[in-house]
């Protein structure tokens, strides 16, 4: 289960109560050695929370910010402006069908990408009454990770304003939605960073039983497959890819889902390669010293102690460019 981190749980005790950090921390140190460190310091500080009357759940109606998104929150109320908007999509999963739409907005604090399922909020950007550089408030949303990234979904019961009167915002730029452009030797944990480089290794994909309309992993129920928000569906193969990626600085391991493995594969449709082991030993002979563009967040493989890149672009790197890039780091 995802739960809150230690620093959203100071934050939010710190708004609602106007205590400061290190008086909320000094709590939270006498707790623990109450309870002779026998819990974490996150458990210590749910114990304060909850001693302090934080609902830490259930606030209903609270505003937050960006860095906050959890998917335990509930009921909460965010205001960004937006930085990207993408084409609409229809989707027909022979049970259901509809449209489905996607935006990043930003806020001093961050950037995240918001699902719309609502044909009332679809058709206000289909009409344009929603453009890049607009501030939305959004009320009553509900936040899923995905793939490492905090991602707010908006159904039927959710809702939005649009360009509320006197709020104005000053978001984080559309290099923070793409990435920052930096040398892999320099990454560090929860950057949003742009990768230019080489593919060095390659491993075999896997698959894993996904929806067909927002691609998130299935549950098997007692009548089959089922999403969580499309409900029963037929299951459709989505690869995982890993591979070594070097840009003459230093190496990282990079983790690539659904079209980006198709992208970095070279390939059409990567679900080819389940079941034959020989196809791929010929992509993978293919792919070795590939050129690639990735833009990805740094996330940290606990398990084995080391950075990882969770790709969410991949395009082809312009040569020139990138020996350009190489011969610059050599002579610095």
């Amino acid at each position: 289960m995802v739960s809150m981190t230690y620093d959203q749980i100071l934050s939010m005790i710190e708004k609602e109560k106007g205590l400061t950090k290190e008086d909320i921390e000094s709590r939270i140190k006498d707790k623990l050695s109450q309870l002779s460190d026998l819990i974490s310091k996150e458990g210590a500080a749910h114990i304060i929370a909850n001693e302090l009357g934080v609902k830490l759940y259930d606030a209903s109606a609270r505003k937050i910010q960006v860095k906050d998104l959890n998917p335990m929150l509930k009921g909460f109320e965010i205001v960004g402006k937006v930085l990207k908007l993408y084409e609409i999509r229809e989707y027909n999963t022979g049970m259901r069908k509809g449209r489905v739409a996607n935006m990043f907005i930003g806020d001093e604090t961050g950037s995240c990408r918001i699902t719309l399922w609502d044909e009332n909020q679809i058709q206000e950007i289909a009409d344009e009454k929603v453009k890049e550089g607009d501030i939305v408030k959004i009320m009553n949303g509900y936040v899923k990770e995905n793939r490492g990234f905090m991602e707010l979904q908006l159904g039927s019961q959710g809702s939005w304003e649009i360009n509320p009167s006197g709020v104005t915002i000053e978001a984080k730029g559309l290099g923070q939605v793409d990435g920052v452009k930096k040398d892999i030797k320099d990454i560090k944990e929860n950057d949003n960073v742009k990768l230019v480089g080489t593919v060095v290794q390659i491993f075999e994909p896997r698959f894993y039983d996904a929806c067909p309309d927002c691609k998130k992993k299935l549950s098997y129920g007692e009548e089959g497959f089922e999403c969580a928000t499309h409900g029963k569906v037929e299951s459709k193969a989505q690869p995982i890819l890993n591979i070594f990626f070097d840009d003459g600085t230093d190496n990282v391991r990079v983790v690539c889902f659904g079209d980006n493995v198709n992208k970095v594969l070279d390939i059409e449709d990567a679900t080819v390669l389940k079941e034959n082991p020989d196809k791929f030993k010929e992509v993978q002979r293919n792919i070795g010293g590939k050129q690639l563009e990735i833009i990805g967040k740094v996330t940290n493989n606990t398990f084995f102690n080391r950075l990882e890149v969770v790709a969410n672009a991949v395009k082809d790197a312009n040569p020139q460019e990138l020996a350009m890039e190489l011969k610059e780091k050599k002579e610095a």
